[in-house]
């Protein structure tokens, strides 16, 4: 493809809460959805794909003051991938409550950006959100983080040996692939932010249509692996770059 005027400029913002929720699965089922410039990454057998669901506080061009930016609720579908020797992940499916956002996401960005509707509520119990995309597209979300569940001990089934391997693979990713151009180079972002300091939550509802039969991957075809939540991360965008694979 030839070059388009996508990420023209670094933005930041705050991530005041975000849930990261991890879905495995074949690699060949994810392979399935990537363009040929992008291969799964790989855990004990399983690629990843995880949901990241976030309170964006100010999101702005990183030269503007804090009162210029737009706060709204964004979800990401990010694979976990290879672009040659480079880690990172591939946005398959984004989500926002602010037309401003999804309207210059689409036009600036390779986020593919919809316009939903998008709901926390917290008490002293639990952390609850839900997502009602406004296209009628099968990707809504109903969670509720049980808080007395919190713990920094994965599930046993996760395949991972501890909480610092599963964020090690499925948090320390600092590039954000898109499209190939006609030279063979390969639309990149790259990613600054606060350390990640997350815990495991139990979710008593997990209902991530687009993962479990809706608009990105079949019934059967993905199994929830685990969800994080964290609070209070600064985030830095730079302008894109490339990336020869």
């Amino acid at each position: 493809m030839t070059f388009r005027l996508i990420h023209p400029v670094p933005m930041k913002t705050l991530f005041r809460r975000c849930v990261l929720a991890n879905f495995e699965m074949d690699p060949d089922i994810l392979a399935s959805r990537l363009p040929d410039h992008l291969t799964p990454d790989v855990h004990h057998g399983k690629a990843f794909v995880s949901v990241v669901i976030a309170d964006m506080e100010k999101m702005r061009p990183s030269f503007l003051p804090r009162i210029a930016g737009t706060t709204y609720n964004q979800v990401v579908y990010r694979a976990v991938v290879k672009c040659g020797n480079h880690r990172g992940v591939t946005f398959l499916r984004s989500d926002a409550d602010s037309s401003f956002m999804v309207t210059a996401g689409n036009l600036l960005t390779f986020f593919r950006f919809h316009r939903a509707n998008a709901t926390w509520r917290t008490d002293e119990s639990s952390i609850e959100f839900d997502l009602v995309p406004r296209d009628g597209a099968a990707a809504a979300i109903n969670l509720s983080l049980d808080r007395t569940s919190m713990s920094s001990e994965m599930p046993a089934e996760s395949g991972f040996r501890d909480l610092n391997d599963a964020q090690s693979f499925l948090t320390e990713l600092y590039m954000a692939f898109g499209n190939r151009c006609d030279d063979g180079r390969v639309e990149t972002v790259r990613i600054e932010r606060s350390s990640w300091d997350g815990q495991v939550f139990r979710d008593r509802v997990a209902r991530y249509e687009a993962m479990t039969g809706g608009d990105l991957f079949g019934p059967d075809e993905t199994r929830l692996n685990s969800v994080f939540f964290v609070e209070d991360l600064n985030y830095h965008w730079k302008r894109l770059s490339f990336t020869i694979p």
